[in-house]
């Protein structure tokens, strides 16, 4: 009995620790000289869950179901060229740990842009996108982190995914 209350106990801190990365990137670098910073908490997501459907290029795209998964975003933006390449170590050294999935990557000469899932089962738990331009120590380059808490059916992710390809 003891052996399962310790493994449940390892198991809970170790998603209460996967659940702490984007609120960590975001404490670690908010406030800093060359950083915006923005945190959208669980209440504010309860608060715009009735959102209609949005029309765009007149199709109509329903994140109104999107949004209610969601539990939490964290958005920096970085302009200071020493942050943005430890910004991107940081990224580097949390998808090394092989939860995150690598969801889509775009390339357009320096810039670019990854976009990761952590998946439990059908369930799509949190996302992250690092996207800039590669600073490599420059003082001159930027880069953009969002982090997304959520618990979303990966079906739910599908759908929204085909009608934006529609």
């Amino acid at each position: 009995m003891k052996q399962i209350s310790i493994l449940i106990v390892a198991m809970f801190m170790a998603v209460t620790a996967f659940a702490q990365e984007g609120k960590e990137l975001y404490n670690k670098y908010s406030g800093k000289e060359g950083v915006s910073a923005v945190y959208i908490s669980p209440t504010m997501f309860e608060m715009i869950k009735q959102i209609p459907d949005i029309e765009l290029e007149g199709e109509s795209l329903n994140i109104g179901e999107l949004i209610k998964t969601f539990e939490g975003m964290y958005i920096l933006n970085i302009e200071n060229g020493e942050l943005c390449s430890e910004v991107e170590k940081n990224v580097e050294e949390l998808v090394g740990k092989g939860r995150y999935k690598l969801l889509m990557e775009a390339m357009d000469g320096g810039d670019r842009v990854h976009i990761y899932i952590v998946q439990d089962g059908d369930t799509v738990t949190d996302f992250l996108m690092l996207a800039g331009e590669a600073a490599q120590g420059q003082t001159d380059g930027t880069v953009a982190v969002i982090s997304i808490s959520a618990r979303m059916a990966i079906s739910e992710l599908q759908k929204l995914l085909a009608s934006a390809m529609q």
